[in-house]
């Protein structure tokens, strides 16, 4: 009986060393990974700026007539009054507009739901 309880503990402490060995060495491989792929943050940031366009400056609109001021104020407009529709809304038009054979079928399902657990 003691035997065999020193051969299960044995066999549990390999087990759980080829875990952790396993891990360790997963480890040890995304590390080096990490270190192959990663460039330094020198040639990172060279890199940035050479492919970087330069910003454009701001144009100023100050004539009185100009049609992008209007333009923005529609589209806000617009925005503000649509009304957002979501998953929970619900339409009552496709509801009251079904077949008859979708309301035979439903009060069918109706009537059994009433009589269901009721002795006769």
């Amino acid at each position: 009986m003691i035997e065999t309880l020193k051969q299960g503990l044995l066999i549990t402490v390999i087990g759980m060393g080829i875990v952790f060995a396993m891990i360790l060495i997963l480890w040890g491989v995304m590390v080096l990974l990490v270190k192959l792929t990663n460039r330094p943050e020198k040639e990172e940031a060279a890199q940035e700026n050479a492919t970087s366009f330069p910003e454009p400056e701001p144009v100023a609109v100050t004539a009185p007539g100009d049609a992008s001021a209007l333009a923005a104020a529609i589209a806000v407009a617009y925005a503000l009054s649509a009304q957002p529709t979501t998953a929970f809304t619900t339409d009552t038009q496709s509801i009251q507009t079904g077949s008859t054979w979708l309301a035979a079928g439903r009060a069918r399902q109706v009537a059994r739901q009433i009589h269901r657990g009721r002795s006769a």
